[in-house]
């Protein structure tokens, strides 16, 4: 997916489902895989529908925990890939940036799915 390819927002209305919420993370960090010119193979971006059924039946704590670091990644991801694109568009190089911040979306999105494994 290409940045220029998005016509209609990744966050949808209302409250994603958890497999929703690591759908829309992994396609935010594809455009910033694309941001860092890194040529990593993209994820199928398909929910997985057995993700909400672990979140449904989980604890309440779990639940909690995995929707704190859902919120907390997605608020960096969001600002990193908005000041990378903003970079982008002032010629500035931001590979490096671009690299570091794909690297921590995976850690968290990682952290995630173990949340509810």
């Amino acid at each position: 997916m290409r940045v220029s390819e998005i016509s209609t927002p990744i966050v949808p209305e209302g409250k994603p489902t958890p497999a929703q919420h690591l759908t829309e993370l992994r396609a935010i960090q594809a455009l910033v895989n694309e941001l860092a010119d890194a040529s990593i193979p993209a994820l199928p971006l398909v929910a997985d529908p057995a993700l909400d059924k672990r979140y449904d039946s989980a604890a309440p704590l779990v639940q909690r925990r995995f929707d704190a670091v859902a919120g907390e990644t997605a608020a960096y991801a969001a600002a990193g890939l908005t000041a990378l694109i903003a970079g982008r568009r002032q010629g500035a190089g931001a590979n490096a940036a671009a690299a570091h911040l794909a690297r921590e979306m995976e850690k968290s999105i990682r952290a995630m799915e173990k949340i509810l494994a």
